[in-house]
């Protein structure tokens, strides 16, 4: 059995595409839930009209996942994005096969954006830098890392979510470090509604760090240090230092992580970050699941004026 479920706030010209699709791809006992995130439009009643099950929930994406998760049964819970307003296929159900045809406990759902612009900076300038100094047993998760469509065992959503847009990357992390398996599924070309989330980049960050706190990846100590190099300051590890002199900023495209981007060099202990010398006594208890982790870019921000620049039509160094 399976619980399709939506989070939504203000999607009300969107909704009822991604629940189409969830009602087609359910079978007999599965349930398809749109929780409301304290919408002000019509997203409920839409919701409801495409044929879903509304819950009311509290505004931010993981308290919203977590409402759903408290109200289902289910072994397998299947999370979709709200806003898709077009795919080449039927996302839940490509999500739904791939878990039941498979072992994983963890199905990531990858895609082409329909956008050719469409540049993922939190990914690649925080999530992954990040997970590859404290969580390199993660592994690679597909370009899109962070994508909202996946399918997660019940068995590994036992615990407290961050109550904003920092639930994907505790997923990934958590379900890894608990022993789960992942496995990547591709869901082709899609298209959907893009909104600014200023916020995001440091949901992401804090939800990443918060987990290797809590694990002894990081000594809480540290902690400020590491914040600030999410506001920009210069990277506490040598893992994160700026590219030398001569060398370009940009390493692959602004659209994918795959192809071009380097695996991080190993750093000698002396010149490691306390905290990560301390889990280096430990790396052999992690468990890779997949690729090796790898750096996108070597030091993030300055990687980010490209972004920009190659966003604005400025071609980025090659």
């Amino acid at each position: 059995m399976f619980t399709f479920v939506i989070p939504a706030r203000n999607e009300e010209e969107n909704i009822a595409t991604i629940v189409r699709q969830a009602c087609a791809a359910a079978q007999p006992g599965d349930r398809v839930l749109v929780v409301d995130s304290a919408s002000s439009d019509a997203t409920a009643r839409r919701a409801v009209a495409a044929g879903a099950e509304v819950l009311r929930g509290p505004r931010g994406k993981g308290a919203a996942m977590a409402v759903a998760i408290a109200a289902s049964t289910s072994p397998w819970l299947c999370f979709l994005d709200a806003d898709l307003v077009s795919s080449d296929v039927n996302v839940p159900a490509m999500l739904r096969r791939a878990a039941m045809s498979g072992t994983a406990d963890h199905v990531v759902g990858d895609y082409e954006y329909a956008d050719v612009g469409t540049i993922l900076s939190s990914t690649f300038t925080i999530y992954e830098p990040l997970v590859a100094e404290f969580f390199p047993e993660v592994g690679a998760l597909g370009a899109n890392s962070l994508t909202g469509y996946r399918a997660i065992r019940r068995r590994y959503l036992g615990g407290v979510l961050p109550a904003h847009f920092g639930v994907e990357s505790h997923l990934n992390i958590s379900i890894a470090v608990a022993g789960g398996t992942a496995t990547v599924c591709q869901l082709g070309v899609i298209a959907s509604r893009f909104r600014y989330k200023p916020d995001m980049c440091r949901e992401i960050a804090g939800s990443l760090l918060d987990l290797a706190v809590a694990h002894d990846r990081l000594d809480p100590g540290d902690r400020p240090s590491w914040n600030s190099w999410v506001d920009g300051v210069p990277p506490p590890s040598p893992r994160l230092r700026p590219p030398a002199a001569g060398r370009p900023l940009w390493h692959g495209s602004s659209r994918r992580c795959a192809g071009r981007c380097r695996p991080a060099r190993p750093v000698p202990a002396s010149r490691q970050h306390p905290s990560r010398r301390r889990r280096d006594a430990r790396s052999a208890a992690c468990r890779p699941v997949g690729q090796e982790s790898f750096l996108v870019v070597e030091f993030a921000f300055q990687s980010a004026e490209a972004v920009v620049g190659e966003a604005a039509g400025i071609a980025p160094a090659q």
